[in-house]
């Protein structure tokens, strides 16, 4: 595989990460679904249809992310020009389809997991085999997926993640307490989250007791803060402490059992390169670790290189 080089007049890893996310490029068009989940909520499911027997691609975005976001459009971009079929399922409350129950998505989220890559096999059922790509948040849910089943109680052949958090707890901590991964990044996910969840206590008022006091809501200046306030309690976790440690797929990716490819930049802001686990300890999996490359970015050269290192990967389990 080539060596990723960033772009020369990204000088930082947060320009790396903010030119990634302010990108228009590639273009591309999905149809939509709105599909119901077991227990009677809905989720928008973005697709492109493929040529006959041709695979289908899954891909999960990340924190308040949507089929939109760039890296998600790389790869829906590259692989749609190869005739295969793109899938690109939204967590709950995302894409602009805001979910009928009063909880939402999280990074452990590995049934909700399940449930949307048999949507996407449903929706395109002539692409076979289907393999799978998380991003940050949805890397994190997509490996506690695949750790927690055995390559027989799994529908998915192979499996890129990108930026992935392997410890939340530290991605939060990266979050929350450097003052510009605040002003660039947690405020940013705030402000969505913050209206999402006013908006689910206006929704559910018994159900959702903490979030009936908009001050509440408005003092919530940190992940941190809203992990504990709504994420934590309301997906059946004691704390935002408990909710990091059992959702972060760190300790995970050494169980998977289906090919696995994990790609961090080294000096990606919200996966500390600290949090990483040793690719000794995980002997089957995949690992690319280059040096630049920002959160979910890889802007540079070869152009497509994040693309192209999924397709090769994934070409090898045809």
């Amino acid at each position: 595989a080539p060596d990723f080089r960033r772009a020369p007049w990204l000088v930082s890893r947060h320009l790396e990460t903010v030119a990634a996310a302010l990108s228009t490029k590639p273009k591309v068009r999905y149809q939509r679904r709105i599909v119901q989940l077991h227990d009677q909520d809905e989720i928008a499911l973005d697709f492109i249809p493929g040529q006959p027997r041709k695979p289908v691609v899954a891909l999960f975005h990340g924190l308040e992310g949507c089929s939109q976001s760039r890296s998600l459009r790389v790869f829906a971009h590259g692989f749609a020009r190869m005739g295969w079929a793109v899938a690109a399922p939204h967590f709950r409350s995302c894409g602009g389809h805001m979910n009928k129950l009063p909880r939402a998505y999280h990074a452990g989220d590995q049934d909700d997991i399940q449930q949307l890559l048999q949507q996407c096999q449903t929706i395109l059922p002539n692409a076979q085999p289907l393999f799978a790509i998380g991003v940050s948040l949805g890397a994190n849910a997509l490996i506690k997926h695949l750790a927690n089943r055995q390559p027989r109680h799994t529908i998915v052949r192979a499996a890129a993640a990108v930026s992935v958090p392997h410890n939340l707890a530290l991605s939060a901590k990266a979050l929350d307490q450097k003052p510009i991964n605040r002003a660039l990044y947690a405020r940013h996910f705030l402000k969505s989250l913050r209206k999402k969840i006013a908006r689910k206590g206006r929704q559910f008022p018994d159900q959702l007791p903490a979030l009936r006091d908009p001050e509440t809501i408005r003092r919530i200046r940190r992940i941190a803060d809203f992990d504990q306030l709504y994420t934590a309690p309301v997906h059946g976790f004691a704390s935002a402490d408990d909710y990091w440690e059992k959702a972060s797929c760190g300790d995970e990716i050494p169980k998977v059992k289906i090919p696995l490819l994990c790609i961090n930049a080294l000096n990606d802001p919200l996966a500390p390169a600290s949090a990483l686990i040793p690719p000794e300890s995980a002997p089957a999996v995949v690992f690319r670790r280059p040096k630049h490359g920002g959160h979910g970015a890889f802007i540079g050269s070869p152009p497509d290189w994040l693309f192209q290192q999924a397709r090769e990967f994934f070409q090898t389990s045809l």
